[in-house]
């Protein structure tokens, strides 16, 4: 998903690289099993659905990936953003049924990093599934995977309004990135893992009460078996 602002719609690279954790931290990380097959298929998607973004969803056991479902992006601005179609969710009951589970979300970034973006963050409701990302910005593809779930902490919106700058990635939603391993700013109480992580709010009129979510981002391991 992509957004209208600078620094909150996606982290640039040099923000991103402060996102990656370290390697000698990468045996605690979740991991997701994907196949080479489940790989190719998904930069084959992205590479065809080019300049638009394309998404589906995973279908596997134990974070193991086993099967790609395919969705139409329902999305009104496909080229800045992906929503899954609610068919292709709600096969998540018949994938438990058959003791399987929605192993994973994904979608592409035809032009930016595989990064989750501001809108990505506030969108996230499966904490925990994965999220994965496919960015065709450099030649090679990049696929990464990602759980994005809601902060442990408190958000003072006043105080932190007042100390950082939110920019304001589609009509009504405002966004601020926090990089990984930096102090906390005012208006946010509470542990931190240290990752990074987005403060969001959606006022959709200047005197209606903003809607707020922090979301962290961890990314996750992805290998092929």
């Amino acid at each position: 998903m992509n957004g209208r602002a600078l620094s909150a719609t996606r982290p640039r690279n040099d923000i991103m690289a402060q996102c990656v954790p370290d390697c000698a931290a990468d045996a605690m990380r979740p991991r997701l099993v994907l196949p080479p097959f489940c790989r190719e298929q998904i930069i084959q998607e992205a590479q065809a659905g080019t300049p638009e973004e394309i998404c589906g969803i995973v279908r596997g056991r134990n974070g193991i990936a086993k099967e790609l479902v395919p969705s139409v992006n329902v999305a009104a601005e496909r080229t800045i953003h992906y929503e899954v179609a609610p068919q292709v969710l709600m096969l998540q009951f018949r994938f438990e049924e058959a003791g399987d589970e929605l192993t994973a979300i994904y979608h592409s970034h035809p032009a930016s990093p595989a990064f989750p973006s501001a809108t990505d963050a506030w969108n996230a409701q499966y904490p925990d599934a994965f999220y994965v990302i496919c960015s065709l910005a450099r030649p090679e593809p990049d696929i990464r995977a990602y759980r994005l779930q809601d902060a442990p902490f408190d958000c003072d919106l006043d105080a932190l309004r007042q100390a950082v700058r939110f920019d304001e990635t589609r009509p009504h939603l405002f966004a601020y990135f926090h990089p990984r391993a930096t102090p906390l700013p005012p208006g946010i109480r509470g542990p931190s893992a240290g990752l990074p992580f987005y403060a969001v709010f959606h006022q959709p009129a200047p005197a209606a009460v903003p809607e707020v979510r922090c979301v962290q981002v961890a990314e996750c391991a992805v290998a092929d078996a």
